[in-house]
């Protein structure tokens, strides 16, 4: 994945550990998919196209992760979205990309949430497609 993915990442933090994710897991109550484990291990709060992706809470990079995945879902949520959803990310304009939870596990399917209308559309098969698929709209 390593080679494949990171040249379309334009900026991020280094990569978290595997009880860094499996901490966020316990507090969101779902697990992640394992693309996206493989992907934060990488690299943490990516940038894509007009997206940031949340950061994962990083005790060796307190300051620059603390607006994490959990606060985002627990703490600063908005109170239209559907309860299923988990938000990783945002364009800064208040639409969510999301994770649907099904059974305690996160699917790989990336949603987009729309703040305004608050309707939800599949947008991508899982976050290596949606990188790809933000990285040709870029060059495009």
């Amino acid at each position: 994945m390593k080679n494949d993915i990171l040249v379309f990442i334009q900026t991020g933090k280094p990569g978290v550990t595997d009880e860094d994710i499996k901490s966020a897991e316990e507090k969101l109550g779902a697990v992640f998919p394992e693309v996206y484990k493989e992907f934060y291990k990488l690299v943490n709060q990516a940038e894509i196209g007009e997206w940031i992706l949340f950061p994962i809470k990083d005790p060796n990079h307190l300051r620059k992760s603390w607006d994490d995945i959990v606060r985002q879902n627990l703490e600063v949520r908005d109170e239209n979205m559907p309860e299923d959803l988990i938000a990783i990310g945002d364009d800064g304009n208040g639409d969510k990309l999301c994770f649907q939870v099904i059974n305690g596990k996160m699917s790989e399917k990336i949603y987009l949430w729309d703040h305004e209308t608050n309707e939800i559309e599949e947008y991508a098969p899982n976050l290596i497609e949606f990188v790809k698929l933000e990285s040709e709209a870029e060059e495009g």
